[in-house]
């Protein structure tokens, strides 16, 4: 819909130049805090690009409500902004939100016809957080990857576009997971400074390690083998999901998810370059080393195809 400048929008009240903010302050939250998402909304170009912000500002802002509350906030008032969040999306959904930021979001969901299923779990992810919690086996720490990031491929595939009755949006929840999951590999000693261990007891168990020797940052020859088998986990996780690239109806949107699993599963590698050494440091990649990335990226979208249920490069 064409909206001369000046003029509101019919249902919200709100103008071009309220909606023009809204765009402007879920680019803001994209460029200050999601990188590797920023660079994937630049590579869809501007249309799909708006849609990417819109979607990763509601997943941020969810997501610092309870990572970054407010002085004097209280785990029932979290929850209560949470609640609010989903009430406001709902308005937003329908065309009758008042707040730019989310009625720029509501556009989006309209446009892409994005279920909002996906952003009920993801809020219903991050509240997960506002108590300290463990995690016993790898199959509970599955669906919290799932609520927080798989949660967020179901988001933006529709937004890539992708083939009609093809197991798209399966393998894009799998890369999610495969994500959330290399973030927590990457922020042991972050999140233990925030009361919060992701690796499955289970699996300190088998290696022998223990929150003791998490807390006290100790890297033995235990923690490097604990680390190393969910790197590999994570790595079949990438493996698995990557055959959502062929799937996908743009050479854009391709190009866009291949930069994407390239960036965050680069991360892996860089754990171990480091010597697992995952509390006095954090493994990332340089944006030079993230653009360098975009060449391959693109040729790669153009030459994926699927050769019995996995992607092959030809």
């Amino acid at each position: 819909m064409q909206i001369e400048p000046g003029t509101s929008v019919p249902g919200t009240g709100l103008s071009q130049a309220d909606l023009l903010r809204g765009w402007a302050e879920c680019w803001r939250i994209l460029r200050e805090n999601g990188k590797t998402f920023h660079v994937m909304a630049r590579v869809l170009g501007p249309q799909r690009g708006n849609a990417i912000a819109a979607l990763y500002g509601f997943a941020r802002v969810a997501d610092d409500a309870v990572d970054e509350p407010a002085p004097g906030d209280t785990p029932e008032l979290i929850r209560a902004r949470l609640r609010w969040m989903l009430e406001e999306l709902r308005c937003a959904a329908a065309g009758e939100s008042r707040n730019p930021r989310f009625a720029v979001l509501g556009e989006t969901i309209r446009r892409y016809r994005i279920p909002l299923e996906p952003f009920d779990d993801l809020v219903a992810g991050v509240a997960m957080d506002i108590e300290p919690r463990r995690f016993v086996t790898f199959t509970d720490l599955e669906l919290y990857c799932y609520r927080v990031a798989g949660t967020v491929g179901l988001m933006i595939t529709p937004v890539a576009g992708y083939r009609a009755g093809s197991p798209a949006l399966e393998h894009a929840k799998t890369l999610g997971t495969a994500m959330q999951l290399t973030n927590i590999l990457r922020d042991v000693g972050e999140d233990l400074r925030r009361g919060r261990v992701y690796i499955p007891e289970e699996d300190q168990r088998r290696f022998g390690v223990s929150e003791a020797d998490l807390s006290a940052g100790r890297v033995d020859a235990r923690f490097r083998a604990l680390m190393q088998f969910e790197i590999d986990r994570a790595q079949r996780l990438y493996d698995k999901g990557i055959a959502l690239i062929p799937l996908l109806t743009s050479a854009r949107g391709r190009a866009a998810f291949e930069f994407a699993v390239e960036a965050y599963s680069g991360i892996l590698g860089k754990i171990r370059a480091c010597g697992y050494d995952v509390f006095g440091q954090r493994a990332h990649l340089t944006l030079a080393e993230k653009l360098a990335l975009l060449p391959s990226s693109a040729w790669h979208a153009c030459t994926a195809r699927v050769v019995n249920g996995y992607r092959r490069r030809a």
